[in-house]
């Protein structure tokens, strides 16, 4: 019996429901970034992933995961309006490593219809 109730809380909720909840969208202008080179003598650089609320509701950005501990993100943490853009600032610090490639990703948390948006870094540390 007791099992029965902990799946029946797990049933998902119906698909047109969840679609009048989720109403805000969210659009990249790019997803993916090549930095190039970057020199071990200044081993830092940043990208800004720019976007768009493309929904009709306010867009919610509610967290972001890295792939790396090298790897940082920064996102608005107010709504953005329907119609407004916004930015979710990724940063790469290769100090304390040595020449590498990588590529890296960054998942970007929201209330849009697609929950989640995976962006992604590359580049050469040298």
């Amino acid at each position: 019996m007791l099992f029965f109730l902990f799946t029946a809380c797990r049933k998902p909720v119906s698909l047109p429901i969840v679609q009048k909840m989720q109403t805000a969208d969210i659009c990249f202008k790019d997803t993916i970034h090549y930095f190039g080179i970057i020199p071990l003598l200044q081993p830092t650089d940043s990208f800004d992933f720019i976007f768009t609320n493309c929904g009709e509701k306010p867009l919610v950005v509610l967290g972001v995961e890295t792939s790396c501990h090298c790897t940082k993100a920064f996102y608005p943490h107010i709504p953005i309006k329907p119609g407004e853009k916004s930015f979710v600032r990724v940063v790469y610090d290769g100090r304390e490593r040595q020449t590498e490639y990588f590529n890296k990703s960054i998942r970007v948390i929201t209330n849009a219809k697609k929950e989640c948006i995976t962006l992604g870094i590359s580049g050469r540390l040298q």
